[in-house]
């Protein structure tokens, strides 16, 4: 009976956003969430802070991706986006080695310089 208990459950989205209105807006404990709604107080606190720190986001987040996300998302875009960059302003060095033309300055239609006969 016990690791029937145990097995992870799927909380519906909606039911999930409730539980955090009851702790958030309606001042509930954890405790007396979790017990409402028969969750674990502790699964009950990860989703109260992962609602303050990603807002409505992290509704749609599963709890375990979120880590591993983040972690590939500061170990690997961001340099990558570095070295895309510094690529890119190398291919633009290297094939717009000419100076791009000047653009002609602008004259009034009765410029001082033209004599007006």
């Amino acid at each position: 009976m016990k690791s029937a208990s145990l097995q992870l459950r799927t909380i519906p989205l909606a039911r999930r956003g409730l539980i955090i209105q009851r702790v958030l807006v309606d001042s509930w404990t954890s405790a007396e969430a979790a017990a409402a709604f028969d969750v674990s107080e502790r699964q009950v606190d990860t989703w109260v802070a992962e609602f303050r720190r990603y807002g409505m986001k992290s509704l749609r987040r599963t709890p375990s991706k979120m880590l591993p996300v983040e972690i590939v998302h500061l170990t690997i875009s961001r340099p990558v986006r570095g070295i895309v960059s510094r690529i890119a302003s190398g291919l633009r060095r290297l094939f717009l080695r000419e100076r791009l033309p000047q653009p002609l300055p602008l004259q009034r239609f009765y410029d001082d310089r033209r004599s007006r006969d």
